[in-house]
């Protein structure tokens, strides 16, 4: 019975924390305040679960200030590297392209 509670709380946190970026991304324009604090409950609610943030909503904020990267950043590609440049803090996050020939 444990088990299949444990499941179920598991999904509920993946659900919410896929909301919640859903949220940070309509926000971070008019109030990006709002878009760090749902980014902020997503990441606490994803150590709480012990649940993982899925890759593609990982790589789209900044873990320095919480701030979505769709709002204060800059992207650029760099020697197979795409680096996310966050103008709010000034952290920059690199992540390896994948070339498949």
């Amino acid at each position: 019975m444990k088990s299949q509670s444990k499941v179920g709380v598991k999904r509920i946190a993946e659900k919410r924390i896929e909301r919640l970026f859903e949220l940070a991304g309509e926000e971070s324009a008019r109030k990006p305040a709002f878009a760090r604090r749902y980014v902020k409950l997503a990441r606490e609610l994803a150590r709480k679960a012990q649940v993982q943030i899925p890759r593609q909503l990982k790589r789209s904020f900044c873990k320095k200030c919480n701030t979505p990267f769709t709002a204060k950043s800059r992207i650029r590609t760099k020697r197979g590297f795409v680096v996310y440049a966050c103008l709010n803090c000034g952290a920059r996050r690199r992540f390896k392209i994948n070339r498949k020939a």
